[in-house]
């Protein structure tokens, strides 16, 4: 195998592994009817939120999110008035503990041993837990809402909520943020007449 197919698994299984991780929930105005939505408009996240320490907004996202809403159909305006749909979004981040087993399988099945007790001079069987590996992971959590424009009520929001891997090349990142925003955007009801 030469170095760019290995490259190429590489990015493959990371880019693999990183979708698996991705958790999508939804919610719509059952009531709304989509079909009407033909041009879009962005606006800021609500305040109290983009005004938290571990909210951050990325354009890297917004551009990502465009071509989705074109391939819905959809095409952004800058002009409220000729808006049909008013969309914000933002990331919010925190740091999780992971839990894995150990790597050795002998590390795994030991449950428990003899044990020397020296105040009472004598041998005891104790059991114990097998040792967990723990690693900090980075969450990130997407959020979009759509709002109709000219009543300004909330239509849909969706979350996308992943591990992120700021080691990963930059080019990884970038797709990752495409297949994240892909999957996100298939949650939003059919534009469709």
């Amino acid at each position: 195998m030469n170095i760019k197919s290995a490259f190429a698994l590489l990015v493959l299984t990371s880019l693999a592994t990183g979708c698996s991780t991705m958790k999508v929930t939804s919610e719509h105005d059952k009531s709304y009817h989509f079909g009407t939505i033909q041009t879009y408009q962005w606006i800021n996240g609500p305040t109290d939120i983009l005004d938290e320490e571990d909210t951050y907004i990325n354009e890297d996202i917004r551009k990502a999110l465009n071509s989705e809403l074109a391939k819905l159909g959809m095409q952004q305006v800058s002009d409220a008035p000729k808006a049909d749909m008013q969309i914000a979004y933002y990331v919010k981040l925190r740091e999780e503990l992971e839990y894995t087993d150990p790597a050795h399988q002998d590390e795994r099945d030991f449950s428990g041993g003899f044990v020397y007790n020296r105040n009472n001079k004598n041998w005891s069987y104790e059991e114990r837990e097998p040792d967990l590996n723990v690693y900090a992971v980075e969450i990130g959590t997407l959020t979009v809402l759509a709002y109709d424009a000219k009543t300004g009520k909330r239509i849909w929001r969706g979350n996308l909520q992943t591990k992120i891997d700021r080691s990963q090349p930059e080019e990884q990142q970038q797709e990752l943020i495409r297949i994240a925003t892909e999957k996100l955007l298939s949650r939003f009801p059919s534009t469709s007449k």
